[in-house]
């Protein structure tokens, strides 16, 4: 078993892998107070802390996705979402996350955009968006996670919202209402 050390940002005095399994119950003003199992924090709909990232490219697109999932319909969304794990931050979670399913490391520029309360997936939640980007590179995505992805210019994302808003992700209109995609 491997010993307990204290991660510089963590307060926690848990291995990686325990930490890896718990996530932070949040106050309403998302503020952690107690550490639950993940399985459980999400059948019981606990408050806890997630990310989204909104990824762009040079040319100043961002980058919608479609996950590869067997239980609900699939819709386009941010390329990332995570839960935030008990001692991480959510920039970090917006980095693992960037790395897992596009293989784009931490030398991105990552800016937050805001952090406020949210309700996905019949959770509240405390959702910090991130912009990322831009991204130069050659892209790529984890084919186990990622069904399709494309970037899209603000005329063309516009114009997708104007016809079909229900192939969206209910964060992506709410995001673009708060003008936060196209700067």
């Amino acid at each position: 078993m491997a010993k307990p050390r204290k991660i510089n940002d963590c307060p926690y005095e848990l291995d990686l892998q325990t930490r890896m399994q718990l996530v932070e119950i949040t106050d309403n003003a998302g503020s952690p107070f107690l550490l639950m199992p993940e399985r459980l924090v999400k059948k019981k709909k606990m408050r806890h802390r997630i990310i989204f990232v909104v990824l762009k490219d040079k040319k100043n697109r961002i980058l919608l996705v479609k996950k590869n999932s067997a239980d609900k319909e699939t819709l386009w969304e941010f390329p990332c979402y995570g839960t935030v794990y008990a001692g991480e931050s959510a920039e970090g979670t917006a980095y693992t996350e960037l790395k897992k399913h596009f293989y784009i490391d931490d030398s991105i520029k990552m800016k937050e955009i805001a952090t406020l309360p949210y309700l996905h997936d019949e959770m509240h939640v405390m959702a910090t968006v991130f912009l990322a980007g831009p991204f130069y590179g050659t892209f790529r995505h984890n084919t186990e996670t990622i069904q399709d992805a494309m970037f899209v210019d603000k005329e063309e994302f516009e114009g997708l919202l104007t016809f079909s808003q229900e192939m969206f992700d209910p964060i992506i209109t709410w995001a673009n209402r708060a003008n936060w995609l196209y700067k």
